[in-house]
């Protein structure tokens, strides 16, 4: 238990014997599951910190028609919803189901606040960890936005750029740098009509569109 809890965010950079003198001091629990087990529903609430010990889970959504959307996968080490233990909101935002047999550390949320004020170094690395959650949040968010900021620029050059449906790309650098973004970042934008079928690559800078409506014909 004490090396798979060394790998974790929150007890990095502790010795197994520095491990086990600090869990001595705290309540804490272990249970197992099988697999295809439920571990949580999506709308549990969140008591403290659940750390896999062993196993794999699936976090997964149900969307309106009833289909089951696949998340994320976490394994040995990884810890559950740590943003969601604190704060307003102590909801979980997933369903947990476990992949195969899995075993799970449990620590209520009053002991995890005796956890973190025994070792400064346990209160950073988990600060941290949040910190890192609300970051990598935050740049997806931005990443999005962008996207579709770049999709609306690169509709709006296709329009007024095209001929008998037809258009070109000569130099998509310095259309880039005329729509003040990233190169690979409207490369992705262009793979992406491609991919939806908006647009037709014919030859290498010259495309066909395919979807009029998309691009307000």
């Amino acid at each position: 238990m004490f090396d798979t809890l060394k790998n974790t965010v929150i007890f990095n950079g502790l010795k197994n014997e520095e491990i086990d003198l600090i869990l001595k001091k705290i309540k804490f629990s272990k249970k197992r599951y099988d697999i295809d087990e439920q571990i949580a529903f999506r709308g549990d609430k969140v008591n403290g910190v659940l750390i896999i010990l062993k196993g794999r889970i699936s976090t997964e959504m149900l969307n309106e028609e009833g289909n089951v959307i696949k998340i994320e996968e976490l394994t040995n080490s990884d810890i559950i919803a740590p943003a969601f233990i604190f704060g307003d909101s102590n909801i979980l935002p997933v369903d947990l189901v476990t992949i195969e047999s899995t075993e799970i550390l449990f620590i209520e949320k009053k002991e995890l606040l005796k956890l973190l004020s025994i070792n400064e170094i346990i209160l950073e690395n988990f600060l941290n960890e949040i910190s890192n959650k609300t970051q990598l949040l935050s740049n997806k968010i931005w990443n999005n936005f962008n996207n579709k900021t770049i999709q609306k620029k690169l509709a709006n050059y296709i329009t007024k750029n095209s001929k008998n449906l037809e258009f070109e790309i000569k130099n998509i650098s310095n259309l880039a740098e005329k729509f003040g973004v990233e190169r690979p970042s409207l490369s992705r934008v262009l793979s992406s009509f491609v991919k939806q079928g908006k647009i037709e690559k014919i030859s290498t800078k010259k495309f066909k569109i395919l979807d009029k409506d998309f691009f307000d014909f």
